[in-house]
């Protein structure tokens, strides 16, 4: 078991640190759409989108090491619990602690990216707003407006 503690916290610790990362760049981005600055968006979304992928490889080390160990697709809670009740003696005060740190990283996150889907969505109706005034003189958008883009 303690090598699993052991690559676990590796793993985790990486996790966490890409969280942190993400974390600072949703912040930019949302800073990034307040200033309207879209050479700023773009470098952050690029950014955005390489911490994702990153976060997916660890994530997948995650799985297959915890799938070795017959844990398949145990979320980290519940493995600290199996952990503490298979091996009481076992410290596992910095996995607590990593989970923890974690979870509000990523509540974070999903706040500020919450926040992030709502100023877009805002930009949007005023653009659009804006797009109808300009039709009532005949000027014609030059390409459609799509949130995706």
């Amino acid at each position: 078991m303690t090598s699993l503690h052991e690559e676990l916290i590796k793993i985790l610790e990486e996790e966490k640190s890409l969280l942190s990362s993400l974390y600072e760049i949703v912040s930019a981005e949302r800073d990034a759409i307040v200033s309207l600055n879209s050479d700023e968006l773009e470098r952050v979304l690029t950014k955005k989108q390489e911490v994702f992928t990153k976060l997916s490889l660890w994530e997948n080390e995650r799985e297959k090491l915890l799938n070795s160990q017959g844990m398949k697709g145990m979320n980290l809670r519940d493995l600290i619990n199996r952990l503490e009740a298979e091996n009481p003696s076992i410290d596992l005060s910095a996995l607590k602690e990593l989970y923890i740190k974690m979870k509000s990283l990523l509540e974070a996150i999903a706040e500020i990216q919450k926040i992030n889907e709502q100023l877009v969505d805002r930009s949007m109706i005023h653009i659009g707003t804006a797009l109808k005034f300009l039709e009532t003189f005949g000027i014609k958008a030059k390409q459609n407006l799509s949130r995706e883009a």
